[in-house]
């Protein structure tokens, strides 16, 4: 007999536990080593880990069918992982790895999904549009992988291919990419061709800001679109762009600071990585720049408080999942097994893990609602009409991925730098919503 926890509306049918799902080479092999340390106030948590999969009883274990699709063999489905393993972008991805090891690894110890352990082999895209496209070629035409779980600030290199190929698609979007390509899925959309929204500009706002200057990375295209949508959201909120400023490493933190002080805005925005802001930030601390708000998207990483300390005290940040400081048992869940299948992450409770986390979770609901002989296509189509989804509860409030197609995230959740810069706190309400706004 076999048992199964409904989730989001897709129930995940599995078989009896197997063993470890172990990640398979790439450009280049990572040794990530695995430390067993057993925390006894966790024990009860990681049991409760199959919730998000299937319970079963010690019956014989059905075999599954042979399917045609490549990647999918009776006893185990291959994915690709691609992701910038090197480049400028690398330290803001690296722990999304970390998440898809968790979630995959609790999926293959429930028994994995459709009686098949799911494996993956990765590339690294090496932070540029070039790499990203040849980092998929390889997967699809080497590997012969069914689907790629993707996380990367240069996805649009291989966007094209993948949806020419309908290779399914999870991750996270940070360009408009996700918005186009019926294949790939992300739990929300940052930025698309068409509007920014109020939100952000709303909440600066609301704190005196006047006056803006965002930093930028003029070789990103990424972090260029970025500062385009945040200095609508501003504009919308009658708060003046006076400028930008180039964050492209090595940062010359002295000049950079005096460039932000001498515009005179009281409101310093990032649309770059948490490590360059941190350095804009240290400079135009040290130029007394009259700042009144500091504004960054991807600030929430405790390792930024530890390499910048009290400098960073005060910055605000925005996240579109439930915040750690929510403390909701599926954070717990996801510590747990974090410990258990990532204990080389450190600390676990990191942005891009949680990512990484979601993005191998969506990835499973659509090998459930594939069928018992998944194809691509049934992958696609079943994940697209999923309705309700919430990652077990660590989004904000469910999404339905047909309705959700296409449009950007409107609803964030704030938090500030502690005064102490040693922790995170929640700036209510959470989470904040506003509206879309034209070009």
């Amino acid at each position: 007999m076999t048992s199964c926890a409904k989730l989001g509306g897709v129930s995940s049918v599995t078989v009896a536990a197997a063993g470890r799902r172990r990640p398979e080479g790439g450009l280049r092999r990572r040794v990530w080593g695995r430390r067993r340390r057993i925390v006894v106030g966790l024990l009860g948590l990681v049991v409760a880990l199959g919730a998000v999969g299937c319970r079963v009883s010690g019956d014989a274990r059905p075999a599954a069918p042979r399917c045609a699709e490549p990647g999918v063999t009776p006893d185990a489905v291959r994915l690709g992982l691609l992701y910038p393993d090197t480049g400028n972008a690398a330290s803001l991805f690296a722990p999304f790895r970390a998440g898809v090891d968790a979630r995959l690894g609790v999926a293959d110890e429930a028994g994995g999904v459709g009686g098949r352990q799911v494996h993956y082999t990765w590339r690294d895209d090496a932070s540029n549009p070039a790499g990203n496209e040849a980092g998929a070629r390889e997967l699809v035409q080497t590997d012969r992988v069914f689907g790629i779980i993707e996380s990367t600030s240069v996805a649009s290199g291989s966007a094209a291919y993948l949806h020419g190929g309908r290779i399914p698609v999870t991750g996270t979007s940070l360009e408009a990419a996700w918005t186009q390509n019926d294949n790939m899925f992300s739990y929300s959309n940052m930025i698309s061709d068409g509007p920014s929204v109020t939100t952000w500009g709303a909440f600066v706002a609301e704190r005196g800001g006047r006056n803006a200057i965002i930093a930028q990375s003029a070789f990103s295209a990424t972090s260029v679109t970025m500062a385009d949508k945040l200095a609508l959201s501003l504009q919308a909120a009658g708060i003046r762009v006076v400028g930008r400023v180039d964050a492209t490493g090595p940062i010359d933190i002295p000049g950079i600071g005096e460039k932000v002080r001498a515009s005179g805005a009281d409101v310093l925005v990032g649309a770059v990585t948490g490590a360059a802001f941190g350095q804009v930030v240290v400079g135009a601390r040290a130029a007394r720049a009259n700042l009144r708000v500091i504004l960054s998207p991807v600030s929430y990483d405790q390792r930024l408080l530890k390499v910048f300390g009290p400098v960073l005290a005060g910055l605000y940040t925005f996240v579109d999942y439930q915040p750690f400081e929510m403390g909701t048992p599926a954070h717990q869940r996801f510590l747990a097994a974090m410990l258990k299948y990532a204990p080389q992450m450190s600390p676990p409770a990191q942005q891009a893990a949680l990512s990484g986390w979601i993005s191998a979770d969506m990835f499973l609901r659509g090998l459930a609602a594939a069928g018992s002989c998944p194809s691509r296509e049934a992958f696609i189509r079943g994940l697209r009409g999923l309705k309700g989804y919430d990652a077990d509860g660590l989004l904000p409030a469910p999404i339905d991925f047909s309705s959700h197609f296409g449009q950007i995230n409107r609803c964030y959740t704030f938090l500030q730098v502690a005064a102490d810069a040693k922790h995170f706190e929640l700036v209510p309400p959470a989470p904040r919503c506003g509206d879309e706004i034209g070009q």
